[in-house]
């Protein structure tokens, strides 16, 4: 059961690399990211056809979270240039560019959803019926995706709104939720795929305990590798933000320190 989800996944990433190459932007690997959840999700729910009270859940939650992200990150980058890690790793691979950006950029994303989405994977093939327990720990999951949820798309919306005015050209963002962390769009997606990962832990299955690698292993590419890394080196040199990331949390919202 778990495999038709696996193959259906792999079916949407090579069609998201096809339309990368004809557009000549692998930035578009980012819109398949948060859409290849939503494929997971409906995939998983359709082919379990339980649709048990934590299935719903789970699904209705990764639906509004990756169409929000699908959208957010097409509108900006569908008709844009690529973006600078992508343009980056073009200079640096020189040739065969595009078989490297299949297998580094796409196929590599896939995995890494894969694993991430585990919580998701694993909940489509439990099938339970929840007691009061495990409906206060569904809901202790459900309030905790609300919260990052409020995180990323408050965030992001505040970043947009900041961007537009031509007043704010290259300037650094830190009103709003950008002044209690640097990262608040990172920051909430965390959040989420901990409270996704705590509503899976609603059937009260130990198989459902293995989905912890999911959230474990996006904090730790958020923190570490692919989020707040590259944008930190990329303001490395810009003087404003080391001001402002000297009294601003590098992830956890913390109140500004007074200078």
């Amino acid at each position: 059961m778990l495999l038709i989800p696996i193959v259906v996944l792999f079916i949407f990433f090579n069609l998201a690399y096809i339309v990368a190459q004809i557009k000549k932007n692998n930035g578009l690997a980012d819109m398949a990211w948060g859409l290849g959840f939503v494929v997971v999700a409906v995939t998983g729910l359709i082919v379990g056809n339980t649709y048990t009270l934590y299935q719903l859940v789970i699904t209705a939650l990764v639906l509004l979270w990756g169409l929000r992200l699908f959208f957010y990150i097409g509108l900006r980058n569908w008709s844009k240039p690529e973006d600078f890690r992508y343009v980056e790793m073009r200079k640096k691979w020189k040739t065969h560019v595009a078989l490297k950006a299949y297998f580094i950029v796409f196929m590599l994303q896939m995995t890494f959803l894969l694993i991430v989405s585990l919580p998701i994977q694993l909940s489509s093939v439990i099938h339970v019926t929840l007691d009061l327990t495990g409906i206060i720990i569904l809901g202790i999951g459900t309030l905790l995706w609300i919260i990052g949820f409020f995180f990323e798309a408050v965030g992001d919306a505040q970043l947009k709104a900041f961007k537009k005015d031509p007043l704010n050209k290259g300037k650094v963002m830190t009103k709003g939720l950008w002044a209690y962390t640097r990262h608040p769009n990172y920051f909430g997606e965390a959040v989420m795929w901990w409270g996704i990962w705590i509503v899976s832990m609603s059937t009260l299955d130990w198989i459902a305990l293995l989905g912890i690698i999911g959230p474990t292993f996006i904090t730790y590419l958020l923190l570490f590798v692919s989020g707040v890394p590259l944008l930190e080196k990329k303001y490395k040199d810009n003087p404003e933000f080391q001001a402002y990331a000297k009294k601003t949390s590098i992830f956890f919202p913390l109140p500004p320190k007074k200078q």
